[in-house]
């Protein structure tokens, strides 16, 4: 157990020195390796890019719904039970319902596909087939475990995940970079930008030429947060399937994999620049290594228990 925890810490540290490294050459070249990457009509990184933030949604989704297993089969008294569930039911929707408008948005498909976006009908449908299935899937696979501490380790990490996601976008609203595909359209006054210069009348601009708002969040990438969170979100897996426990290195290495494609996508296609797309992968790795150390103190505090129980 320590050896994985370990395991998972070291890959995440590396990680972080890289996306560290990246950063810094994106803050100094920026506009040069943009220029060189810009490919804004190329429809199979568009389909890619598309998926980028999806499994993070659907991933709270499917973790409600074991947590929805654990409280209905709890030895809580009928109020409690009953709010919990209730929590659980509400909370699963609502984010599987963010989920689906957000693939079906304008950086997802709904750049593909226009008539998407915003679209109450397609956003229930994808909801409904897609996101909610999967609040039961969660169910059914927690029903199959007997591990005491699942309720624990997914509350932990759902509270990293969440973190994440408000970390973003308290982040993306003091920033205000315009995001390359913006700049080379030559607006007056919405040029280029690096990271660390304050843009000012992000608001009064994309009102004056009708530009979308999220037009002026490229910094950091909201994809690379949410897509990154793969890293630490697929080390939930050997909670419900055992055959996979041991294999923090394999699944750390998948999750990582995933984040560095959707971040390439969002720099060919001129969403975000290199020092948006690592600075998001930093901020996401860095939830990784906190997320492993809480699980570590989870897995720790039961040992401890256990052992004082035997000895009494």
């Amino acid at each position: 157990m320590k050896k994985n925890y370990l395991t998972q810490n070291v890959f995440s540290a590396s990680v972080m020195l890289l996306f560290g490294a990246l950063f810094l050459i994106g803050t100094f070249n920026d506009k040069t390796i943009a220029e060189t990457l810009y490919s804004p009509d190329d429809l199979p990184v568009k389909l890619v890019t598309s998926i980028g933030i999806f499994p993070f949604f659907e991933v709270l989704v499917f973790l409600f719904g074991a947590l929805f297993e654990r409280a209905l089969h709890s030895d809580a008294g009928k109020p409690a039970k009953t709010t919990e569930c209730a929590v659980c039911i509400l909370t699963a929707a609502v984010v599987g319902f963010i989920g689906s408008a957000a693939i079906l948005d304008v950086d997802c498909f709904g750049a593909i596909f226009p008539t998407l976006q915003r679209n109450p009908l397609a956003i229930s449908l994808v909801s409904l087939t897609v996101a909610y299935p999967l609040f039961f899937l969660g169910y059914r696979l927690a029903r199959r475990t007997d591990d005491s501490l699942l309720a624990k380790r997914i509350v932990g990490l759902v509270i990293i995940m969440l973190a994440a996601f408000f970390t973003m976008e308290m982040i993306k609203n003091i920033f205000h970079r315009p995001r390359y595909r913006t700049v080379v359209l030559g607006f007056e006054g919405v040029g280029f930008v690096p990271w660390y210069k304050p843009f000012s009348g992000a608001a009064a601009l994309a009102e004056s030429f009708g530009i979308d708002k999220g037009e002026f969040r490229s910094f950091p990438s909201g994809h690379s947060i949410l897509s990154i969170s793969m890293v630490y979100a697929l080390q939930s897996l050997p909670w419900f399937f055992p055959k996979l426990k041991g294999k923090a290195l394999v699944l750390c290495s998948v999750g990582f994999a995933f984040g560095a494609v959707i971040m390439f996508t969002r720099m060919l296609l001129g969403a975000h620049y290199l020092s948006d797309v690592s600075a998001g992968a930093m901020i996401g790795t860095l939830f990784a290594l906190i997320h492993s150390m809480i699980q570590w103190r989870i897995s720790l505090k039961s040992s401890t228990e256990q052992k004082e129980v035997q000895h009494a």
